[in-house]
C-alpha cells in the first residue's frame, strides 16, 4: 500500500507538471465517456431496467393481430381480444400464474365537482389487474370480483397525481364521491406516486364492468398474464396458439382466420420503436470512446517517447519493467477516472438534452437520473479506457532498449521509430472509425431529410387540435353550435370535427363488402371508420379528388367518403362514385353505403407508414377532436375555444390541446434524436482523429528538424519538403479511409432498419463521406507540413 500511495503521488506530480496535457486527455475522455453514459443512461432505463411494477420481469402482453390491419396501414389498431377470447385464455391457459386486462373504448372522461370541470385519462380493467402487476395502493384496496362484474358497483381507485393536485392529497378521501361523465363513483384506494402505466398518464381507474360470458364482440380488450415462475415467452407463444386453436373451433363462424396471437414482453409496450436507436446510438458512442483511446494513446507514446532518458535512467538505478509499466498505468488509470467524474457530469447535461430531442418524458420507464447501475458503467468504461489508451504505451515505456537510449538519446533511436510506426497504424484506425461513423450519420441524415419532406396528405400548418368527450344523445346539438361559434371567429379560416387526428395513434375499422362481388371470408376486407363533420377536409387541407363533400343531408345517412387508398384497393380502374359496400355484413344485416367522394390519403400514422385505407361518415361519437386551421398562431385560441365550449356548457373540460405541427414533429421524433446524435457523434468523431492524425505530424516534424535542415541545405525546395510530409499523412489517411470504407459497408445493412427511401450502399453518401474525409486529413497535414518548409538549414544543423 505504501508502494502504491508513493505511485500516486508521483502521477499527480507527473500530470501537474504537465497541465495542458491533462486537461487535453481528461476532457477528450470526458466527452467520449459522458456521450457513452447519456446514451446508456436512455438505454438503460427502456431496454434494461426493470419495469416500475413489482412483477415486471414475469409480465407479459397477449394480444390478436390481423393481417388486413398490419397491411393496411393502421399497423397499432391491432393487438386486442374480445371478451371471450380472453376468458377462455384465463380458464384455459397453462403457462400463467393469472390474467387481467384493460378496455380499449373510453378511457377519456370528463370528471365535474366543485373543483371545476377537468378532462382525464380513466382506464377500466379487471379484477386482479395491480396484482398481476404487483402494484399495492398507498390508500384503500382495488376492485374485487363483485365489482368486475357487469351491474356491479361504481367504485373508483385514483391516480397519486390526481389525489395531489385536485384533492390536496387529503388523506380522507376514501369514501369520497367523484363525477365521471355525470355518474357518481366511490373512491376506494389511491395508487402509489411511482406507478406510470400508460405513456399518457391515467387518472382514475375502473371496474371494467363486462360480462366475459357473451359471445363476440362487446369490449376490445388487452390482455396481460403473469407468467408462473420457470416459464418463458416462447412456451408461453406455443400454448397461447394452441388455445387460438381451440377457439376458432368454439366460435367457427365468428372466429376470424386473418388474425394470429401473440405473446410479447411488456416492455415492448413502451420500447419497441425504440430499441433499434438506442441501440444504435449505443453502438456509436463506442466507436466514439474507440477513437478517443486511440488518441489518448496517441498522446501517451508521444509522452513516452519524451521521457525515454528519465525512464532510462530509472532503469539504470535499479527499477524494474513492472515497476515502470505499473507506474504508467497509474497515469492513465488517474486521467481515466478524472475524465469518467467530468463525463458523468458532461452525461447529466446531456440526458436531458436526448429527453428534450424525444418526446420520451412521459413515458412510465422514463428516469434519466444517474443512478448507481450508470454509474457503475462509467466506471466501467473508464476503467476500460485505462486498459485500450494505457497498456500499449506503457509496455513500450519499459521495453526499450536501456543501452541504445542511453548511448544514442532520444533523437534517432530504434524505439523512436517503433513509437511513430504504432502511432501511423493508431491514426489509420482512428481515420477508419471515422469513416464508419460518418457514413452511418450521412446515411440517417439523408433517410431523415427524405422522411420529413414525405407528402402526409394534409397541410399541418396553423391547425389546432383539441379533444372532447361529450357523453350521451344528440350529441349535434353541442357540436353544432361550437363548430359554428368557433368558425365565426374572425382569426379561423375553417373548423371541422374528426373522431381520431392523423398522427394521434388512434383509430378502429370495421370488416366490409363489396357490393356485386362474391362473399369474402370474414376479415378478408378491412378500411378504418372515421366519423368527420363536413368542415373536416377544409380544416386540415385534404383535397377532394372525385365526387362531392359532405353536405347538411348527409347526417347519419348512408352516404361516405372514402380515401384514394380504398378506392384504389377495391374499385381499381372503377369510378367509385355511386359504387355501395357494406359494413359488418357477417355479424348482422348489412348496412349498405354508397360513395360519394374520394378525399387524398393520408398518413395517419406517420411519413413511414402507408395511408390508411379509411372510410369518412357524417356522423359524431363520444371522443371526438375538434381541428381549426387559424390565420395566425393557432394556440392563441386556446383561450377563445375553452371559452366557447364553457359557453355552451359550463361541465364541459377541453383536453389535448396539440397544433397538427407538433404532432408531425413527434411521428419523427425516434429518426431526429437518431440523426443529430449520429451526427454529432461523427462530428466529435472526425476531430478527434484529425487531432490525432495532426499530432502524430507535428511530432513527426519536430523529429526530423535535423533531416529537413539537411536536405533545404543540400538543395530541396519547400515544394518537395511538403510533398513528403503531406505523403507521410495521405498513406496514414487513404489506409485509414480505405478500411474506413469497407467496414462501412460491411456495417451499413445493421442501420439499414432506420433508413427511410436510402439505400445502406447509398453511394453519393460513401463519395461525401471519402471525399471530406480526405479533404480534412490533407489540411490537418498542410498545417505541419508547412512549418516542416520554414526550417531554417543553419539553425538546424547548429543544434544537431
Amino acid at each position: 500500500m505504501g508502494t502504491l500511495l508513493q505511485d500516486l503521488r508521483f502521477g499527480f506530480r507527473q500530470l501537474g507538471r504537465n497541465p495542458g496535457f491533462a486537461v487535453i486527455a481528461i476532457l477528450t475522455l470526458a466527452l467520449a465517456i459522458g456521450a457513452n453514459t447519456a446514451i446508456f443512461t436512455v438505454a438503460n432505463d427502456f431496454l434494461f431496467r426493470p419495469l416500475p411494477f413489482g412483477n415486471s420481469d414475469r409480465v407479459v402482453m397477449v394480444k390478436c393481430q390481423q393481417r388486413k390491419i398490419m397491411q393496411s396501414g393502421m399497423a397499432t389498431a391491432g393487438g386486442w381480444a374480445d371478451q371471450p377470447s380472453f376468458k377462455y385464455w384465463r380458464d384455459h391457459n397453462q403457462v400463467f400464474q393469472a390474467m387481467a386486462a384493460w378496455a380499449e373504448e373510453f378511457e377519456q372522461h370528463n370528471l365535474t365537482g366543485p373543483e371545476g370541470p377537468e378532462r382525464v385519462r380513466a382506464k377500466q380493467v379487471t379484477e386482479g389487474f395491480f396484482r398481476v402487476l404487483g402494484v399495492t395502493p398507498i390508500l384503500g384496496r382495488t376492485f374485487t370480483v363483485a365489482e368486475d362484474q357487469h351491474g356491479g358497483n361504481r367504485v373508483a381507485v385514483i391516480s397519486h397525481a390526481l389525489w395531489q393536485t385536485r384533492y390536496g392529497s387529503d388523506p380522507g378521501i376514501l369514501g369520497n364521491k367523484l363525477t365521471l361523465n355525470g355518474q357518481s363513483y366511490e373512491v376506494i384506494g389511491v395508487l402509489p406516486s411511482n406507478f406510470r402505466f400508460s405513456i399518457a398518464s391515467d387518472d382514475v381507474w375502473l371496474p371494467l364492468q363486462a360480462n366475459l360470458d357473451e359471445g363476440p364482440g362487446g369490449y376490445y380488450l388487452h390482455a396481460l398474464g403473469l407468467l408462473k415462475p420457470g416459464v418463458r415467452l416462447p412456451q408461453a407463444q406455443a400454448d397461447m396458439e394452441t388455445l387460438d386453436v381451440q377457439l376458432a373451433k368454439i366460435f367457427p363462424q365468428e372466429w376470424n382466420s386473418d388474425q394470429y396471437v401473440v405473446v410479447e414482453s411488456l416492455r415492448d409496450r413502451y420500447a419497441k420503436e425504440l430499441r433499434p436507436s438506442l441501440l444504435a446510438l449505443l453502438a456509436f458512442a463506442g466507436l466514439v470512446l474507440l477513437i478517443a483511446c486511440a488518441n489518448l494513446a496517441n498522446l501517451l507514446l508521444a509522452r513516452a517517447a519524451g521521457r525515454q532518458q528519465e525512464i532510462a535512467i530509472r532503469r539504470a538505478l535499479g527499477a524494474g519493467r513492472w515497476q515502470i509499466v505499473r507506474q504508467m498505468l497509474i497515469e492513465s488509470g488517474l486521467l481515466g477516472l478524472a475524465g469518467g467524474a467530468v463525463g458523468v457530469l458532461v452525461a447529466s447535461y446531456g440526458v436531458a438534452v436526448l429527453y428534450l430531442l424525444l418526446p420520451i418524458a412521459s413515458s412510465p420507464l422514463a428516469r434519466g437520473g444517474i443512478d448507481a447501475p450508470v454509474l457503475l458503467f462509467s466506471l466501467a468504461i473508464s476503467l476500460l479506457t485505462v486498459l485500450l489508451f494505457g497498456m500499449a504505451p506503457a509496455l513500450r515505456a519499459a521495453g526499450f532498449d536501456l543501452n541504445e537510449t542511453l548511448k544514442q538519446g532520444l533523437r534517432g533511436s530504434r524505439s523512436m521509430a517503433g513509437a511513430q510506426s504504432s502511432r501511423a497504424v493508431l491514426v489509420a484506425g482512428e481515420v477508419a472509425l471515422a469513416a464508419i461513423l460518418l457514413t452511418a450519420a450521412g446515411l440517417l441524415a439523408k433517410s431523415f431529410v427524405r422522411l420529413s419532406t414525405v407528402a402526409l396528405g394534409f397541410q399541418p400548418e396553423s391547425v389546432l387540435t383539441v379533444a372532447l368527450h361529450r357523453p350521451g344523445q344528440h350529441m349535434e346539438h353541442f357540436y353544432d353550435p361550437v363548430l359554428q361559434r368557433i368558425t365565426a371567429l374572425p382569426q379561423v379560416r375553417s373548423a371541422g370535427i374528426i373522431n381520431f387526428a392523423p398522427l394521434s395513434g388512434g383509430g378502429w375499422g370495421q370488416d366490409i363488402e363489396i357490393e356485386g362481388r362474391p362473399h369474402s371470408a370474414r376479415g378478408s376486407i378491412w378500411a378504418a371508420h372515421r366519423q368527420a363533420t363536413a368542415g373536416y377536409f377544409r380544416a386540415l387541407g385534404i383535397p377532394l379528388l372525385r365526387g362531392r363533400a359532405f353536405e347538411e343531408s348527409d347526417w347519419w345517412s348512408d352516404n361516405a367518403i372514402v380515401s384514394e387508398a380504398m378506392a384504389k384497393q377495391y374499385w381499381r380502374g372503377e369510378n367509385p362514385i355511386g359504387k355501395r359496400f357494406g359494413v359488418n355484413c357477417a355479424d348482422s344485416p348489412c348496412q349498405w353505403n354508397t360513395v360519394v367522394g374520394v378525399v387524398g390519403d393520408v398518413k395517419e400514422l406517420g411519413p413511414a407508414a402507408e395511408p390508411a385505407v379509411a372510410m369518412y361518415f357524417m356522423e359524431i361519437g363520444n371522443e371526438m377532436t375538434l381541428a381549426v386551421r387559424a390565420t395566425e398562431d393557432p394556440a392563441r385560441l386556446v383561450g377563445e375555444i375553452r371559452q366557447i365550449v364553457h359557453s355552451i356548457d359550463p361541465n364541459q373540460p377541453i383536453g389535448d390541446v396539440r397544433t397538427m405541427e407538433s404532432l408531425a414533429a413527434e411521428s419523427v421524433a425516434p429518426q431526429r434524436l437518431t440523426m443529430l446524435v449520429s451526427v454529432l457523434f461523427a462530428a466529435l468523431a472526425l476531430v478527434l482523429a484529425m487531432v490525432g492524425l495532426y499530432g502524430v505530424i507535428s511530432y513527426s516534424v519536430a523529429q526530423r528538424t535535423h533531416e529537413f535542415g539537411v536536405r533545404v541545405a543540400l538543395g530541396a525546395g519547400r515544394r518537395d519538403i511538403l510533398k513528403l510530409v503531406v505523403g507521410q499523412g495521405s498513406r496514414m489517411i487513404l489506409v485509414g479511409v480505405g478500411a474506413g470504407i469497407l467496414g462501412a459497408l460491411a456495417l451499413a445493412r445493421f442501420v439499414s432498419s432506420l433508413l427511410y427511401g436510402v439505400k445502406p450502399a447509398d453511394p453519393p453518401t460513401f463519395l461525401a463521406v471519402t471525399l471530406l474525409l480526405i479533404a480534412v486529413a490533407l489540411l490537418a497535414s498542410y498545417i505541419p507540413a508547412r512549418r516542416a518548409t520554414k526550417v531554417d538549414p543553419l539553425v538546424a544543423l547548429r543544434y544537431e
